[in-house]
């Protein structure tokens, strides 16, 4: 890897100076970009013109904190702050707000879009995460709280969320205490909570199918969320982690903070490649990606700054030039272009030269093949270096070849194991396999001493004698080794490869067991075809082959929970179906499981309308005998509260007495809730004072409801 001193930095260009620090950036409809900045201007940035448009700036209170998101697929911005109990939408265009939402007595701590564009969440000063449909100020769900309270836990007299991630339908989130909570946020399924023993979490990233977590003292934490991997740790020069972000193709992500500098990070093997990848003068305090690859950042000063993090034209100018040292010089410096169409194509090229030169060194021309690979030197020292050791021996391994001296030329292929890339050892091999066949059907027919002539040119090399010394000595294994690969009795294969463990490494034995391995893949799309039939004709011959006696299992269960799953969905048990795939998550790999999904968040979307409406009866419909389904009731359950919500708030304007009636309806089924003490603090405020036992003022259990099904009203009074 080059030292720091050799970096070329990538390509920064000034793009244009904000009054105040820049706060957010972040990649809106093509080529815009929207900005916030500290003094709450709001700005919509072209990338193509290098233009700023200053759209309008928020009314925020000097002493408050403001929070907020771009809608990735509309001009739409929320925004909230650390002094108010609301969020607004405003419509960019329009320069108006569309829609409130009421956080009742909350204030607002993080703010993010999810990736549709159709629903957001907001963190609180509460530890409650609050998942909302853009377009309706009625409350979907409370997705979980922080900290996980128990009966011994005192509640915290400051609480926050403090970092949020989302991946599909996946959401990460993070509050106090510092634990981290995953989970699908369409349908709450699938939930898991990982304690990485951080205080406070200031960022999360998902990486394929882990979870990068940054916190507060700089360190970077890597959690395999499929629990296979121990969780990996790594600290940085960064005092306070406040942003990472995937970049490039695969494995590299950038760490930015309070620094005016982004540490660039290999997430794979989580080593840091270059401490000051990005360096500018001030602190960065925002940065975002476009689908381009170029990467805008923000700084303390509001100065904006674009870098191109996959400088093409150059590598290209290098590759076309045939200055080819110098491009694998330039991607080491720039390690993001080793995951380019760009270095493949160099690396192609490395590869035809050598095949090229090894061509010219048996042909005896070296100093035609040194001069076809100059061009890659030194870069590719090491590498030529090697080959040009190895076809030194040509001239010696011609000789040995031209006297059929194989004990000492395997030697030497051994000694050189690039001479195994000549002709001349795929000559020797293919000699080699013919007469070793052919003594085998010497010997099926009693010719020991013709087959032991046929294979003399060999009897000496070390890694053939004991294949020669098997054959002769136990001609009758060989015997039933031929019958077994060609009648694929893979019983007795075994039996004898257990004995003679060097039938392992005959070729017409790999051969046979790989194709009896893709086996498991024919299965596979069978099931994924619902063609059932060729499934079991494909199982029983996988049956018996005991070399597979695990996967075998492991297939035979899959197998069994999928046909199980077809049965309750041809036969509409929809909550056999539905259990089965939270059960047993491998099933998602099969189309009709994954459309059963597509259907409940379907359902799902349906019902967070019904909900702004406050159309309970709706919901129970949609749901019929799903309503209380294991895993799944919980979002439900917040749909229902939601819905009997948006009813107390029209009836409190509408009928008072009524209104008193809905409340006690209300909490009889599902406690008392930071909505309904909000509702009541503003009946108290109009002089209404509901009549409700004191006994239902008490909290319960979040799926309490469930176990009154049957008391479920459409309309609460």
């Amino acid at each position: 890897m080059p030292t720091e001193n050799y970096k070329n930095m990538p390509t920064k260009t000034d793009l244009t100076q904000f009054e105040s620090p820049i706060v957010l950036i972040q990649p809106l409809q093509y080529p815009l970009i929207g900005v916030v900045t500290a003094n709450h201007e709001i700005c919509l940035f072209n990338t193509q013109t290098k233009t700023n448009k200053k759209i309008l700036r928020l009314n925020i209170p000097e002493n408050a904190q403001l929070l907020c998101a771009f809608d990735p697929n509309h001009m739409n911005l929320l925004f909230g702050n650390t002094r108010s109990e609301r969020l607004n939408i405003i419509d960019l265009q329009e320069k108006k707000i569309i829609h409130r939402f009421e956080l009742d007595q909350q204030t607002p701590t993080a703010l993010m879009f999810a990736n549709d564009g159709l629903h957001f969440i907001c963190g609180t000063d509460q530890g409650r995460v609050l998942l909302w449909r853009f377009d309706s100020p009625a409350l979907i769900s409370r997705l979980h709280s922080y900290p996980e309270y128990t009966s011994l836990y005192v509640k915290p007299k400051i609480n926050f969320v403090s970092a949020f991630a989302f991946d599909g339908n996946r959401l990460a989130t993070s509050g106090y205490g510092g634990s981290v909570v995953l989970t699908h946020y369409r349908s709450q399924t699938r939930t898991k909570r990982y304690h990485p023993s951080y205080v406070e979490n200031s960022a999360l990233l998902f990486y394929k199918d882990n979870l990068i977590i940054g916190n507060r003292s700089g360190t970077i934490l890597k959690i395999d969320s499929k629990g296979k991997h121990p969780n990996q740790r790594l600290s940085t020069s960064i005092n306070t982690i406040s942003q990472l972000l995937k970049i490039g193709q695969e494995s590299y992500i950038l760490a930015v903070g309070d620094k005016p500098y982004a540490t660039l990070i290999n997430a794979n093997t989580m080593q840091i490649i270059y401490e000051r990848y990005i360096d500018v003068d001030q602190p960065i305090t925002a940065l975002c990606k476009d689908e381009s690859d170029n990467l805008y950042v923000g700084t303390a000063t509001g100065e904006l700054f674009q870098f191109d993090l996959l400088p093409f034209n150059q590598l290209e100018k290098l590759i076309e030039s045939k200055s080819y040292a110098q491009a694998y010089l330039y991607c080491e410096q720039e390690p993001l272009l080793k995951e380019s169409n760009t270095y493949n194509l160099l690396e192609s090229l490395f590869q035809r030269s050598l095949q090229h030169a090894k061509a010219l060194l048996e042909k005896g021309e070296t100093e035609q093949a040194k001069i076809h690979l100059q061009p890659f030197m030194p870069t590719k020292s090491k590498e030529i270096g090697a080959i040009l050791a190895a076809f030194s021996q040509m001239k010696q391994l011609s000789y040995l070849f031209k006297h059929q001296k194989f004990s000492p030329f395997y030697g030497l292929v051994e000694q050189f194991p690039l001479l195994n890339s000549t002709m001349l050892y795929a000559k020797v091999e293919e000699q080699w396999g013919e007469r070793f066949k052919k003594a085998q059907k010497l010997m099926f027919v009693d010719k020991r001493q013709e087959a032991q002539a046929e294979l003399a040119p060999f009897a000496t090399v070390n890694a053939k004698r004991p294949y020669i010394l098997l054959l002769i000595q136990h001609t009758d294994i060989f015997r039933m080794y031929s019958k077994a690969v060609y009648e694929r009795n893979y019983t007795q294969l075994n039996h004898l490869i257990i004995r003679y463990p060097l039938l392992r490494k005959l070729p017409s034995y790999n051969d046979l067991i790989k194709e009896a391995g893709e086996l498991i893949a024919a299965i596979t799309e069978a099931l994924k075809e619902q063609t059932f039939e060729y499934v079991q004709v494909l199982m029983s011959e996988f049956s018996l082959i005991p070399q597979y006696e695990k996967e075998f299992l492991n297939i035979k269960t899959f197998v069994s929970h999928a046909l199980n799953l077809h049965h309750a969905i041809t036969h509409s048990h929809w909550r056999s179906a539905y259990s089965l795939i939270d059960t047993h998550s491998e099933l998602m790999i099969l189309p009709w499981a994954q459309e059963l999904e597509i259907l409940w968040l379907e359902k799902l979307e349906r019902c967070e309308k019904y909900a702004s409406i406050g159309d309970a009866s709706a919901i129970k419909k949609e749901f019929i005998n799903l309503i209380n389904l294991p895993g799944r009731h919980e979002r439900i359950g917040d749909l229902l509260r939601s819905s009997y919500h948006v009813q107390l708030k029209k009836l409190l304007d509408s009928n008072p007495d009524i209104f008193s009636v809905g409340v006690a309806n209300y909490c009889d089924l599902f406690g008392i809730d930071t909505e309904i003490r909000h509702l009541l603090r503003i009946a108290k405020h109009k002089h209404i004072t509901p009549k409700i036992e004191q006994a239902l003022l008490c909290p319960k259990q979040r799926d309490q409801w469930i176990y009154h099904i049957t008391e479920l009203r459409g309309k609460i009074a």
